[in-house]
């Protein structure tokens, strides 16, 4: 396809795409339409619409329809069915503005971000989690496609948002909009096993640390713009956590929240912080014991403590596999088989911290490679939008020490979209969207001047 016919069709792309919303009537009544005599069908024109406007939107504006496309998906199928359609769609949107942006960058679409670093990494993460679930240094039972699905379509969604970053505020607010609406609906029909709030196809823990990330978003958000309507989806996602009853939720909490109030402050001020926080625990021993017992609810002490050991035990063992397998691992997916066949555990248990399942299942290299990552998302202090988003990776990264959360799209889709926008905005290229609009409007403002200082009046017919 030569260059004028690429133009050509991408103009016939863009007419189409602003004449889109003349046809919103007739596709709402067609929905509809579907809906009522065919309601078996009606997600899946629903969800046909919306990849339509991935595709048209392009992968930067595209990729914040997933976080609502993922959760909204979950309530219908109970699954992440939908989130690997929309990351599909994300990712075929960045192929194609890639291979087009030599000539004309396509409607809705940023130019890429060059940077390589980050997508070296990516790559030889990928790699290392291909080679380990294909060529493991032990294998105790067949290979499970589900887990290692997940994390490679987390993994190509993080690659198409660190090459097209979407809007850092955009995905803060979709985060803390989307999850608050979808907290609130589990919070009112969601079920209840043994007293634990769970739902959406997610086990409490589950379900716990995907409420972790709209909360923290929405407590940044709160401070970011100093309105204290972000509290309303604060408090329905706190509300959510504290019906699953999941320790690991409240503690992933505690330091996204710790991140959004501490980041950009002084140093005193945070050592004064530390301090006090330092002190509360000291004069009062039982305040993180009556912390607990607020989260973990009426949940029974024998429970907890059976449920500590069983993890720790899983965790020695995680470690163990580690050490014997540090190339290549057991297999991405393989831990709770290789548990249960096991002589030392003999229980089919998870790792319950995906850091040691990384390590264990792919080898201690692989989970190099995704410290380092984090490590490139989270350095540094970005300003504004960008350190909200941070406070969401740490908070999702805390999250990951108490559950195997990584290749759930439903759980992680916005952890991979902020740490995309953090890895696309390196240390000392912090220019958002917001500050180049007041920058331009300051640049307007200031009248023109000649070289001698004097004000230049202009006709305003020439304007």
């Amino acid at each position: 396809m030569t260059a004028a016919v690429r133009r050509q069709v991408t103009a016939y792309a863009a007419y189409a795409a602003a004449r889109t919303p003349l046809l919103t009537p007739p596709a709402a009544l067609l929905v509809t339409f579907v809906m009522l005599s065919r309601p078996q069908l009606s997600a899946l024109a629903v969800g046909a619409m919306v990849l339509g406007l991935l595709a048209v939107s392009g992968p930067g504006n595209g990729s914040l329809f997933l976080v609502p496309v993922g959760l909204l998906g979950a309530v219908q199928t109970g699954g992440p069915v939908p989130a690997l359609g929309g990351v599909a769609a994300v990712a075929v949107a960045a192929a194609v503005a890639l291979s087009g942006r030599s000539t004309v960058t396509p409607v809705g679409v940023t130019a890429p971000r060059a940077y390589g670093g980050p997508h070296r990494w990516i790559a030889v993460l990928a790699a290392l989690l291909l080679v380990s679930f294909f060529f493991p240094a032990e294998r105790s039972a067949s290979s499970s496609i589900y887990d290692i699905t997940g994390m490679l379509a987390g993994l190509v969604l993080l690659s198409a948002v660190t090459a097209f970053p979407p809007s850092p505020g955009g995905i803060a607010r979709v985060t803390a909009v989307a999850g608050s609406l979808t907290g609130a609906y589990v919070l009112a029909v969601g079920d209840h096993a043994d007293g634990r709030l769970d739902g959406l196809g997610l086990n409490p823990n589950y379900l716990g640390a995907m409420l972790v990330l709209p909360l923290v978003a929405a407590v940044g958000l709160t401070r970011r713009t100093h309105r204290a309507g972000w509290l309303v989806p604060a408090a329905v996602c706190g509300a959510g956590i504290v019906a699953t009853q999941s320790r690991g939720a409240f503690l992933a909490s505690v330091a996204g929240i710790a991140v959004v109030l501490l980041q950009g402050r002084s140093l005193a001020s945070k050592a004064v912080v530390l301090a006090v926080m330092a002190a509360a625990g000291a004069v009062l021993p039982g305040i993180f014991g009556t912390a607990e017992h607020f989260v973990s609810g009426p949940r029974p002490s024998a429970q907890l403590s059976s449920n500590t050991s069983a993890r720790e035990h899983a965790a020695r063992f995680a470690a163990d596999v580690a050490i014997a397998h540090p190339l290549r691992g057991i297999g991405y997916g393989m831990f709770p088989a290789h548990a249960a066949k096991s002589p030392v555990l003999g229980l089919y248990i998870a790792t319950h911290d995906d850091y040691l399942r990384l390590a264990a299942e792919s080898g201690v290299l692989t989970l190099v490679v995704f410290l380092a990552l984090l490590w490139l998302g989270v350095r540094g202090r970005p300003p504004g939008d960008l350190a909200v988003l941070r406070a969401v990776v740490v908070g999702y990264a805390v999250g990951l020490f108490f559950a195997n959360q990584l290749a759930n799209l439903v759980v992680s889709m916005p952890f991979w979209l902020s740490l995309g926008c953090l890895l696309a905005s390196p240390p000392g290229h912090h220019p958002t969207a917001s500050d180049r609009r007041e920058e331009s409007r300051k640049h307007d403002r200031q009248p023109d001047r000649d070289q001698g200082g004097r004000t230049l009046r202009v006709r305003p017919e020439l304007v």
